[in-house]
């Protein structure tokens, strides 16, 4: 199994609702293939160095999962095919990969959501 890093640029004019179906689409390939999503990161709004298909901005997203060359092939496609996504590029981070280490290390950043969640849920609805 192999590491890889997929950074897509999509449509800024598109609203949350439009992006989340491709989110859950690119997901639902990889779990599909029996593999595993280390991360999921939307890096948001971003001005473009040069105009790509008529848009100044995109909207930067970063995927890194863990798979082999058949699952990479099938997320291009997939881009390549939808006209939501402006640009994507799929970089080999490691050839060979700890499963064990990289699930801990998916564990390890869960848990570091959830520690940061009660933070901003301090106040409960009425107490403000």
């Amino acid at each position: 199994m192999r590491r890889y890093e997929t950074v897509f640029i999509m449509n800024p004019e598109l609203s949350e609702e439009q992006r989340q179906p491709l989110f859950d689409k690119l997901k639902g390939i990889v779990s599909g293939y029996g593999e595993m999503i280390v991360k999921f990161d939307e890096w948001g709004h971003k001005r473009l160095a040069y105009e790509v298909k008529k848009h100044t901005r995109g909207y930067y997203v970063l995927m890194e999962f863990c798979g082999d060359g058949a699952l990479v092939k099938e997320i291009e496609r997939n881009m390549r095919l939808d006209d939501r996504v402006l640009k994507y590029m799929t970089v080999l981070k490691e050839k060979a990969v700890d499963v064990e280490a990289v699930r801990a290390e998916i564990e390890a950043a869960d848990e570091e959501e959830l520690k940061s969640q009660p933070a901003e849920q301090a106040v409960s609805p009425g107490q403000g």
